[in-house]
């Protein structure tokens, strides 16, 4: 009796597990992640790692300022006072928290216990986006495996139970890469196409708001799309009416929202700024290459001031022309793609050496993960939904290595990147076992 015949039963049993009850499986260890990170807050177990309710110091300390502006939140709605309710500047994720916050927080307090049913919605819905998304791209195992890596993947489940933005942010850019993915799959129908053009304006208009200081990558994302629909069009020898519409209605959207709806920022900090406004009678003083140049360079300057700046990487650096930006290129691939780098995995951070060991690990997975990435691009040539989300998601990193000039930041900002990149290596490591069980022994 080989060894394989001891692993079938338990792998039919598995199989034989709906999606409903992996969800459920997701949903308690994550509940249960959420309440041993509370204890060891609550416990000052780490006390240089989590304040007593739970809230990261150093990797989600931003959560401080939050876990403060949703209890202010949250005290409003408990008096029946929605009018301070609305006049208190606070970031759109902040105001969803507060509700939850009036109810269980009235009961387990102001920590991330309170906040745990909307940050379980988040992570049900990540997993739950990146599952259709694969299943979308190549097939609903891959989407499925996919899942289950970026369940378990360390300091995502950590992030993921925090008071910070990044969580919707990532929701919202599932849901929009999920709808132009499709736009590039095949002809759509009318039905279908009205849904997906109001989905496509609620998400990215919902990642705008969330996170409007990464609103230029969106461009990108629908640059892309734009480009590969093209192909599709001329593969097809016919135009595509439903698809090219939904796609102008998002492409109105990204112009139009921001210079009507607000991305929300806390008191002091600089709020987002489309690089296109289409609705503003203002003549601009600058051409828009120097104001693209004039934001890159405001981003960078603000991370001289953060709080982890002993992880900062090449905080000097200044764009004025674009030669300096062209030139920079290599680097900030280098950056987007690599960062942190081995000599800082085993250095000494703000709380220790710790946290830097575990980011190295992850960051060494990365590395392992884009050979199988490269392998399923070759393989998968002429499939343009994995172009889609390939070019995305190199371009975003890269973008970000241009403008974030800390090594902590950089990897919460990337998660969504990578989450993309698991789903290609993940079909790619698929094929791989397939071939091997196949083969003759």
């Amino acid at each position: 009796m080989t060894a394989n015949s001891h692993t079938t039963p338990l792998v039919d049993r598995f199989k034989k597990i709906s999606l409903r009850h992996w969800l459920l499986i997701a949903a308690a260890f994550h509940v249960t992640v959420t309440l041993f990170v509370y204890l060891i807050g609550h416990s000052h177990l780490l006390p240089n790692a989590f304040d007593e309710n739970g809230i990261g110091l150093t990797f989600a300390a931003d959560g401080l300022l939050y876990q403060r502006i949703i209890s202010a939140l949250a005290n409003a709605l408990r008096q029946g006072d929605f009018r301070t309710w609305l006049e208190i500047q606070a970031p759109f994720h902040c105001r969803l928290y507060s509700f939850a916050f009036v109810f269980p927080g009235s009961i387990v307090g102001y920590n991330i216990l309170a906040a745990e049913p909307l940050s379980l919605i988040y992570f049900l819905a990540i997993l739950t986006l990146v599952y259709l998304l694969g299943r979308e791209i190549f097939d609903s195992t891959t989407g499925f495996r996919a899942a289950v890596v970026i369940a378990v993947w360390p300091s995502f489940l950590l992030h993921s139970t925090q008071l910070i933005r990044d969580s919707l942010a990532v929701v919202a850019m599932l849901s929009l890469l999920l709808i132009l993915v499709k736009l590039v799959a095949a002809e759509i129908s009318w039905r279908s196409g009205l849904i997906m053009a109001v989905t496509g304006v609620l998400a990215a208009s919902l990642f705008w708001v969330t996170r409007g200081n990464m609103w230029t990558l969106v461009f990108f994302e629908l640059a892309f799309t734009t480009l590969l629909l093209g192909v599709l069009i001329t593969r097809e020898r016919r135009v595509l009416l439903m698809n090219l519409g939904v796609l102008t209605l998002i492409f109105a959207a990204i112009l139009f929202v921001p210079p009507h709806l607000e991305s929300s920022t806390v008191f002091g900090s600089l709020a987002p700024t489309p690089l296109i406004d289409v609705t503003s009678s203002r003549v601009h003083t600058h051409p828009l290459w120097e104001r693209f140049l004039r934001q890159i360079n405001g981003r960078r300057q603000g991370f001289d001031r953060y709080l982890g700046n002993t992880s900062n990487i090449d905080s000097g650096v200044r764009f004025e022309t674009d030669c300096d930006l062209l030139g920079y290129l290599p680097r900030a691939a280098e950056i987007g793609l690599f960062a942190p780098f081995p000599r800082m995995w085993f250095g000494v951070g703000t709380v220790g050496r710790m946290p830097r060991i575990v980011a190295g690990i992850e960051t060494l997975v990365m590395y392992l993960f884009y050979i199988p990435v490269a392998v399923c691009a070759w393989r998968q040539r002429r499939n343009l939904k994995m172009w889609l989300v390939l070019l995305f998601a190199l371009t975003s990193m890269i973008g970000l290595g241009f403008v974030v000039a800390n090594a902590g930041a950089l990897f919460r900002l990337r998660y969504v990147f990578w989450m993309m990149m698991i789903v290609l290596a993940v079909k790619d490591a698929s094929e791989w076992n397939r071939h091997s069980n196949n083969s003759p022994e």
